[in-house]
């Protein structure tokens, strides 16, 4: 494979989560170089052992040592970026709302995941879900809410009045950062409150769905697309699966492959791989969907650059598929390669 680049950082509210991926990955392959962007957008080579020897990736921010910067921006780096493959280890706002990916298009330089299209389809979760219920994919009752109108927070109250129970979650964003769960309307003052502190970033509610949360794993193979094996999020009463949930482990149990029946896990992994398509998206995707007491599944999300940490629910399915870590990084460079033929 010719000079492969693993990328990752950014200024996202997952950037942590970023250097977490970056760290396994770096541990199952051996990239020609490693590259951090910064908060500020600066490009900066690392060293391996600096990476590595980072502790507490998913509490504390890596930092880059003194003279490691290779460029001011993102576009003034990519000339050094010619005739190398990409990686992404990003996740969140840069790394998966298309920007980057457009970027890289535009030099055509080859990287993995999807691309700038599928990438902003897929991050916008309003137009994710318009996409895949055209497709004929359930999903539940939602209103977008605009964190700068009174009048939006005015139809929010509404809409919670009308469900009981709801989701409040960024439209745009990951790793269940600034998600709330509201049943009552104290909780739904509060979370008023506090997305008000961040009025540049528009939310979405939804009406709350009773069942089994599942997420599954969608795999670019040279035989076809593979679903993975579906994964189960199990919650302590009272506790929701946010960042601390996910990555830190309070309160929540991961169980791969999920405990379900044949003809459900088949289930999911269909309409997964339905999204995946409809989305047009490439190389790889996880999707979240609840899995109800009827059978019926309701589509949450799809995630363009999903965790790649050691605890990450794609390693948990590709070793329960029995798919090497390193294998799946070589096919992943493999298909950035092809991109654009």
């Amino acid at each position: 494979m010719q000079n492969t680049v693993l990328f990752f950082g950014g200024s996202s509210d997952e950037r942590l989560v970023s250097t977490a991926s970056a760290q396994n990955l770096c541990q199952q392959y051996g990239f020609t170089k490693i590259w951090f962007l910064t908060k500020s957008g600066s490009v900066h080579e690392i060293q391996k052992a600096d990476l590595l020897q980072h502790a507490d990736a998913f509490t504390q921010e890596f930092s880059p040592k003194a003279g490691t910067q290779i460029a001011s921006t993102l576009k003034e780096a990519m000339p050094s970026l010619k005739n190398h493959i990409v990686f992404m280890g990003f996740h969140g706002t840069e790394g998966e709302n298309g920007e980057m990916q457009a970027l890289l298009e535009e030099f055509r330089i080859p990287f993995t995941g999807s691309g700038s299209q599928a990438s902003r389809d897929c991050f916008d979760k309003v137009r994710a879900k318009k996409t895949v219920a055209a497709a004929g994919i359930k999903t539940t009752d939602e209103l977008s809410v605009n964190p700068k109108s009174a009048e939006s927070f005015e139809a929010l109250r509404a809409f919670f009045k009308r469900h009981s129970k709801i989701v409040l979650k960024p439209t745009a964003n990951g790793s269940s950062i600034g998600l709330f769960i509201v049943d009552s309307e104290s909780v739904l003052e509060n979370a008023i409150k506090e997305i008000s502190k961040k009025p540049e970033t528009p939310y979405l509610a939804e009406k709350f769905i009773v069942g089994r949360e599942c997420t599954i794993g969608i795999l670019q193979t040279p035989q076809g697309h593979q679903a993975l094996p579906a994964s189960e999020v199990i919650m302590q009463s009272g506790r929701n699966f946010d960042y601390s949930g996910k990555y830190l482990g309070q309160g929540s149990t991961e169980i791969t492959p999920a405990e379900v029946k044949p003809e459900q896990m088949k289930a999911l992994q269909e309409v997964s791989m339905k999204a995946h398509k409809a989305l047009n998206c490439y190389g790889y995707t996880r999707t979240d969907v609840i899995l109800c007491a009827n059978d019926e599944i309701i589509y949450l999300e799809t995630n363009t650059l999903p965790g790649l940490t050691k605890a990450s629910f794609i390693p948990q399915q590709l070793a329960e598929a029995k798919i090497n870590m390193t294998d799946f990084i070589e096919l992943q460079l493999r298909w950035a390669l092809e991109r654009y033929n």
